[in-house]
């Protein structure tokens, strides 16, 4: 693509904090990204942005503030980008923000990602194969992909009752998402998450179907969120 004057910037949103990366290894230029998912970072985290040092004075931030500039304390009538990955900065964002995400990566340091990659594998597997009969029997679509080409989540397709039953395992503290049309996502942080955790949450998804209590109407109401 380079060749041909084309560029890619890499979306590391689902991927970064779950399976090793390696862009400087596979000729990434550009890559953008969250920190509130399998980093941590908790609501209202911090983006981040990666660009490739030979790269790094060419890029334009349409955004531009104070912080990328080259000379922020000069207040110089003219703006000066920095000549370096600063320069992509902006402005001044929520301290608060930027310490829970600081104690979240003081512990990524220590991480062992070919471990963490194993143990988050382990975990979307245990997850369907405690339930595979429940799917068989439920006609739910299991659309997960395959090791080499997942992160960390496993999805499943029910188009009826989809909705119901993410809903019905959130009030019993199993915390899925939902996506139209029918799709359940849920997402394994291996970082805090354990095998038994995985387990009870199978054991709660089996209950939720078995006992029919997605169909309560209390689960069938929309909300804004999902």
């Amino acid at each position: 693509m380079h060749e041909h004057g084309a560029e890619v910037i890499w979306d590391l949103a689902h991927s970064a904090g779950s399976l090793p990366i390696d862009l400087n290894g596979c000729g990434a230029r550009y890559a953008v990204g969250c920190t509130y998912k399998y980093l941590n970072g908790g609501p209202g985290a911090p983006a981040f942005l990666y660009v490739h040092s030979n790269y790094q004075n060419k890029g334009w931030q349409p955004l531009s503030g104070w912080h990328g500039h080259a000379s922020p304390f000069a207040f110089e009538a003219d703006y000066t980008p920095a000549g370096d990955i600063s320069r992509f900065r902006t402005g001044t964002h929520s301290a608060l923000a930027y310490t829970a995400l600081e104690a979240s990566l003081a512990l990524w340091s220590e991480v062992d990602m070919q471990a963490l990659r194993e143990k988050s594998l382990a975990m979307s597997n245990l997850f369907r194969e405690c339930l595979s009969d429940i799917f068989t029997a439920h006609n739910i679509d299991d659309i997960t992909p395959a090791a080499s080409e997942r992160g960390s989540q496993v999805s499943l397709v029910d188009s009826q009752n989809g909705y119901a039953i993410v809903q019905a395992l959130i009030a019993r503290g199993v915390i899925g998402d939902y996506r139209e049309p029918g799709l359940m996502r849920f997402g394994f942080t291996p970082l805090y998450l354990s095998f038994e955790d995985v387990w009870l949450a199978a054991q709660h998804f089996r209950e939720v179907m078995e006992s029919g209590e997605y169909q309560d109407p209390q689960f069938h109401v929309c909300d804004a969120v999902t």
